[in-house]
């Protein structure tokens, strides 16, 4: 399968979708094209890891470090599911001329701090004019301070959407994650969606 969406729609996805997830560990947000008919977001956990901590609380030795690490999980995003598709439609209809705007913004500056970077390819740090330093540092301070605006604008959408969270209390739900006062919620949200 291909995938329907480019860099920036995954990077405006995964700023959503992160806005909605459970203080429960490390969440990866990673996107693989499947079958419009496969579920839209699916929760992995690393084996490896399941494993460790799984022995770590059996026994401790060796393996009791892998105990006190925070559990981490990956969230698999459907790249051709329509759900995930009307997620980014919504968010391009309610954020896209902001996103426009400091997409505008953002460009040149990338574009003058790759210029920068390829004239100092063949240099060491210490062999950079300290003007190209300065407007490296600056640059970079001026894509920070946009790229935060621009994830702060996704994450308020997507702590607004009850597609968004519904569609990651499902994914919880589908691995026992969705528990206690979120699963009483979730069952709420769903009865309302159904009226």
């Amino acid at each position: 399968e291909e995938t329907q969406l480019s860099e920036e729609d995954q990077e405006k996805i995964s700023s959503i979708l992160k806005s909605q997830l459970p203080d429960m560990g490390n969440f990866t947000v990673t996107f693989e094209p499947m079958d419009e008919e496969e579920d839209p977001l699916t929760i992995t956990q690393s084996e490896f890891m399941r494993r460790m901590k799984d022995m770590a609380e059996m026994g401790g030795g060796p393996m009791s470090f892998y105990g006190e690490m925070p559990d981490s999980y990956n969230l698999v995003v459907n790249t051709n599911h329509r759900l995930v598709q009307k997620i980014l439609k919504n968010a391009d209809e309610r954020l896209g001329d902001e996103l426009r705007q400091l997409n505008s913004e953002i460009k040149p500056l990338k574009d003058e701090k790759e210029r920068i970077n390829e004239a100092n390819k063949d240099k060491k740090e210490e062999e950079m004019a300290q003007a190209d330093k300065d407007n490296l540092k600056d640059i970079d301070e001026q894509l920070n301070e946009l790229e935060g605006k621009k994830n702060d604008r996704l994450t308020q959408y997507g702590k607004k959407s009850q597609l968004v969270r519904q569609l990651v209390d499902l994914a919880l739900l589908a691995n026992n994650m969705l528990k206690g006062q979120a699963l009483d919620k979730f069952v709420k949200r769903s009865i309302k969606l159904i009226k």
